[in-house]
């Protein structure tokens, strides 16, 4: 393997200085091959939008990613070809609402050399001294729109996620039998945040994520509530106060879009219907497997929701009962 240190560069000298070494925790949104309702790409620009940021570490693209299968994108004015748009993979220092810093990183899941860069991104762990590593992502589900979105909570230490290590020990010098096997385990196409996650771990580095479930029939539709699921559970895991108001807004919006579409649409409500049941009849026997959690709003958004709705009403008519 070639030195995984030259997949990055490093920016300016004084930005470095600027990385405080104790208690950072890196947050990662890297969507790929599946991103459902664009959820962590939502996210991602979200912080991007909110939050003071300034960039750290710039990745080599061109020995990561193949542009042919995701193309990037050009402007042609119909003369000439005024921009190509190349895509970036960076880690940045952001600094949350209350100017506590972290580390985010963000860009297109890499087509190639994963075990190369997963070794750089230890590396800059290590550099760094990062304390904990949370992950993104979203994937469909057969589910509701209608009902709390639900996320499957993973780590490389059961303890991250409030879990005791249930998995059974070998003993030493022995490897677990063929019939040893976790019966609740699962065969998944891997993305590449799970070989991070599994890489970090064996270098005994902290690291957990959470996966958005995504109604099936919105994969391909932005879906802002996926992504104020995820940023809800990263602000609890990472210990940061990160500005979800503004999406908010984005998500009551898109709902009420939404429901317009499907007042227009017996095909689609009758599908939400069935899944709404079914739904319904999982919540009251869960069997999964999986460590899920459910996407609630925060005591601190729903005051703020109700400060402004006391605030909309402050210029009300005469007419009105709570009129002075």
């Amino acid at each position: 393997m070639r030195d995984p240190r030259d997949l990055y560069r490093f920016e300016a000298t004084e930005v470095l200085e600027a990385v405080p070494r104790t208690g950072l925790t890196l947050v990662h949104a890297l969507p790929g091959m599946v991103d459902a309702g664009n959820a962590c790409r939502i996210a991602a620009t979200y912080l991007r939008d909110e939050l003071r940021h300034l960039r750290l570490v710039s990745f080599d693209t061109d020995e990561l990613l193949d542009y042919r299968g995701a193309r990037p994108r050009a402007t042609f004015d119909g003369t000439s070809y005024v921009d190509v748009e190349l895509p970036e993979l960076t880690l940045s220092l952001m600094y949350d609402e209350r100017d506590r810093p972290f580390l985010f990183l963000d860009g297109p899941e890499p087509d190639l050399q994963w075990r190369r860069l997963s070794e750089a991104l230890i590396d800059l762990v290590e550099f760094f001294e990062v304390e904990r590593v949370v992950g993104m992502q979203a994937v469909p589900m057969a589910v509701p729109h209608t009902r709390p979105i639900g996320l499957f909570a993973h780590a490389n230490d059961p303890a991250l996620l409030g879990r005791p290590n249930t998995r059974p020990t070998p003993a030493p010098g022995t490897a677990p039998e063929s019939g040893d096997e976790d019966p609740g385990e699962l065969i998944l196409p891997a993305a590449f945040s799970a070989l991070l996650e599994h890489r970090l771990g064996r270098a005994g580095h902290p690291a957990m994520g959470y996966a958005a479930q995504v109604p099936h029939y919105l994969t391909r539709t932005d879906f802002p509530a996926g992504a104020l699921a995820l940023l809800r559970r990263v602000s609890e895991a990472a210990e940061l106060d990160l500005p979800l108001v503004h999406l908010g807004d984005l998500t009551d919006a898109a709902t009420v879009a939404l429901q317009g579409s499907l007042a227009q649409n017996a095909e689609v409500r009758q599908i939400v219907g069935a899944l709404e049941e079914q739904y319904d009849a999982m919540s009251e026997s869960d069997q999964s497997p999986l460590a899920t959690t459910m996407d609630l709003p925060t005591a601190e958004e729903i005051g703020e929701h109700f400060e402004r709705f006391l605030a909309d009403h402050d210029g009300n008519s005469p007419d009105e009962p709570f009129s002075s």
